[in-house]
């Protein structure tokens, strides 16, 4: 693997975990960090550069899938939040 390429790959795979701890559910948290590790072990032996190429925008995906469940998450608790804080004002 070209240096450049290692470099990439490494700043997504701190990106994927970096983004993964903002998960405020322990189950979600811990199992998407996980599943980050074991799938970046299971392919560092890899040499093709195209596989390499696939597995870095499969993992680009995931990284824009695992940021927008973080805000969908967050949003829904603010909903709740809110939604209680109005109830308890008309009380």
């Amino acid at each position: 693997m070209a240096a450049s390429s290692r470099a990439q790959v490494l700043r997504l795979y701190r990106a994927l975990l970096r983004e993964s701890q903002r998960f405020s559910g322990y189950n979600y948290r811990t199992y998407a960090i996980r599943r980050i590790r074991d799938a970046f072990r299971e392919n560092k032996s890899i040499k093709d550069s195209e596989k390499i190429e696939e597995l870095v925008n499969k993992a680009k995906e995931n990284l824009e899938i695992i940021h927008r469940q973080v805000h969908l998450l967050l949003l829904s608790y603010l909903r709740v939040v809110y939604i209680s804080l109005n109830w308890l004002m008309l009380l």
